[in-house]
């Protein structure tokens, strides 16, 4: 579905009296497009609320031990998204060349991102991190920096947290989570129109 599909499909189903909710992955006003589906249901006049969630540019460097801030390491983090890299439209000169960088959506231009962030004044041998399916029993991580780090995650696929900064060397101390310890889990999604179908009592 396009963003303008489910907008109206948000906007229809409280027309029609029903209560609707729409359920993200992570906070809903980080890259999940929250804000304009916020901005359909107003400007159609439908009241609403916004229960924030946990992104996973906090939760996947967490469940991998490693805190975004850290006192005498890291005293501020930036959050961007990864799916643009490959273009011409990122601007490598506003991100800071210190501090914790949590890229999100970018496995598919992992070489790039850490290419233009050495040309843009970060370290080559500034550590960096990959966390595929964080916060489950699936996670992996691989390590290195930002001269290698495009080869050693190579082989895994999205979705992923890229973490770049010395925060990243605190994992080999403090990383807690076990997932071969975690049991196995399945979820099962509804598309938009079996969720419209659905009887909801006020």
């Amino acid at each position: 579905y396009t963003q303008a599909e489910i907008n109206r499909a948000l906007v229809a189903g409280a027309r029609q009296g029903k209560r609707v909710v729409r359920l993200k992955g992570g906070d809903p006003f980080v890259f999940g497009r929250g804000g304009e589906e916020c901005q359909a249901l107003a400007q159609a006049g439908i009241p609403f609320k916004v229960i924030p969630g946990i992104s996973s540019a906090l939760a996947g460097p967490a469940y991998a031990g490693i805190p975004v801030t850290h006192r005498n390491v890291a005293t501020a983090f930036t959050v961007v998204t990864g799916h643009t890299a490959g273009s011409e439209d990122v601007d490598w000169h506003s991100l800071p060349r210190s501090g914790t960088l949590v890229i999100l959506m970018g496995m598919n231009h992992l070489p790039q991102i850490a290419q233009q962030l050495v040309g843009h004044g970060r370290a080559a041998d500034t550590p960096a991190a990959v966390i595929h399916q964080a916060t489950t029993n699936a996670q992996q991580m691989v390590t290195g920096t930002l001269a290698d780090i495009g080869q050693r995650a190579q082989h895994l696929p999205s979705p992923a947290v890229i973490v770049v900064g010395e925060v990243v060397r605190l994992a080999t101390e403090i990383g807690w989570y076990e997932p071969e310890a975690e049991p196995a889990f399945s979820l099962d999604f509804l598309n938009l129109e079996a969720l419209a179908a659905l009887p909801i009592s006020s």
